[in-house]
């Protein structure tokens, strides 16, 4: 059987009468450059507390953390679960043990016990009269801390995972990486030894680590210790002026914008949305998932980028919300009273694939209909009634306030003047982009025919109402 191919069919229509008409939505599949659906709704399964604050503007960001020097303070403490004494998480026989250092590629190496015997801070916890410890030092910067997990009176069974660090500068905490990933899932035999996990702490402020201790065997009562579910927790406070916290980059960022830009709500989102960018590469791994990865390690998916535009945003007054779809997410933006949606994520390519069109920009200050080309999930989520992010309007477009869009519509002016002399009251004419994906297509002609309807156009003396709009349509054939 023949994989189907698919043709694109892109057209500006136009309408010329007396009055004007509602634009129709434009129809397209989603098709996402940067990264799958499969892969984002992965690496959005991130759970924090920090996953629905822009939804009500109601987050706000804590004054800048001052470091004097270069410390870090450690505590332990331990919690067990009975309401979770049935997990059945098992590592996985044969899997080797993993290094949870941050590497630029965020995969997990094999790493040998430590050979410490002395350590500054521990945390415990007991159950069954098994006691399960962590211990560790207060690593230098620039230096992974380790951990080092072991047990006692317990059996040749017991086993031991480290789940994702969350992190905490006096604003919102977020998980670090996404504990969706296979990585934050496995348990390691302790042994005799007992188990070693390595993470570095990239940022001033406070990370929280939590792990999960497993002792029994169904099919050894002699071995079976009844452990499930045991806990404690390790925190760490970075206080070090060379790896300033996440609130302090934003603020600095935030300062430096004010001062290169005018300070309107445009100029800065601008500005923000293109400092963003140069922050962070994608995390194709899709295990770094924060405002801390992204700033810090240089490092994330989708939801570092809109959590940190947010949080920039947030500095700067400018309201903006969290949109999803399509396992993605993006933001909204309220400017000068009118909301716009911005997807930092497919805007950060270095691609130029299509004539004069700057993808970088590509979807900077676009309308819900506009995004949901992209992304057709939205579709569902602007048309709800209780939507809040209602963007309708092309004003703040990046290419509108550019001009580029007038450019772009002066290329169809003497085939639409043509058909007006003729007295058309309907006609469509092919688009100039037919072989662009409809993401890039479909979007660019949306933008067109909103610089169309704010021209006047005349015919023999006569002014003519003119409302343009973009069609984007897919077909398939089996050949």
């Amino acid at each position: 059987m023949k994989r189907p191919l698919y043709y694109l069919l892109c057209a500006i229509a136009c309408t010329s009468m007396v009055g004007a008409t509602m634009p129709m939505a434009a129809i397209a599949e989603a098709i996402q450059p940067q990264e799958t659906a499969e892969q984002q709704t992965q690496a959005d399964a991130a759970t924090n507390s920090d996953t629905g604050k822009a939804e009500d503007n109601t987050n706000t960001i804590a004054a800048a953390d001052t470091a004097e020097d270069s410390t870090a303070t450690s505590t332990g403490t331990s919690q067990t679960d009975p309401a979770d004494a049935n997990a059945t998480d098992t590592a996985t026989p044969g899997t080797p043990a993993p290094s949870l250092r941050a590497q630029t590629n965020g995969t997990p190496e094999a790493i040998s016990v430590a050979t410490e015997t002395g350590y500054a801070h521990s945390a415990t916890a007991t159950q069954n009269g098994v006691t399960f410890t962590v211990s560790w030092n207060d690593a230098p910067a620039g230096t992974a801390t380790t951990f080092h997990v072991t047990q006692a009176n317990g059996s040749s069974q017991a086993k031991a995972r480290m789940d994702v660090p969350t992190y905490w500068d006096g604003g919102s905490h977020e998980s670090v990486c996404d504990p969706s990933r296979q990585t934050w899932a496995s348990y390691h035999s302790l042994g005799t030894a007992g188990h070693d996990f390595t993470f570095d702490f990239t940022a001033s402020g406070t990370y929280r680590i939590y792990f999960y201790f497993m002792d029994n065997d169904r099919n050894d009562p002699q071995n079976d210790k009844g452990i499930y579910y045991l806990r404690t927790t390790a925190e760490v406070t970075v206080n070090d002026a060379a790896r300033p916290s996440v609130t302090q980059i934003v603020n600095n960022a935030v300062n430096l914008c004010r001062q290169e830009t005018n300070g309107s709500e445009y100029d800065m989102a601008l500005w923000l949305h293109d400092w963003t960018l140069e922050q962070l590469e994608y995390d194709h791994s899709l295990n770094w998932c924060s405002a801390e990865s992204g700033l810090t390690r240089h490092q994330g998916t989708c939801e570092s980028y809109q959590r940190i535009y947010s949080k920039l945003l947030d500095a700067a007054g400018i309201a903006n919300g969290r949109i999803t779809g399509n396992g993605h997410t993006w933001n909204a933006v309220k400017i000068d009273g009118k909301w716009c949606q911005m997807d930092l994520t497919w805007d950060d390519t270095s691609d130029n694939w299509y004539g004069d069109l700057d993808q970088r920009h590509l979807y900077f200050g676009l309308t819900d209909e506009l995004m949901a080309i992209a992304h057709s999930d939205h579709t569902a989520n602007y048309q709800r009634d209780d939507y809040a992010y209602r963007s309708t309007d092309l004003s703040n477009n990046y290419f509108v306030r550019n001009g580029k869009a007038d450019k772009w519509a002066e290329k169809y002016a003497d085939r639409i003047q043509q058909q007006l002399d003729t007295r058309e009251e309907r006609f469509s004419i092919d688009a100039d982009n037919q072989s662009f994906p409809p993401s890039i297509s479909g979007i660019q002609n949306g933008i067109v025919a909103y610089a169309m309807n704010q021209i006047d156009r005349k015919t023999a003396g006569n002014k003519d109402y003119l409302s343009a709009e973009s069609k984007v349509e897919m077909m398939s054939s089996s050949s």
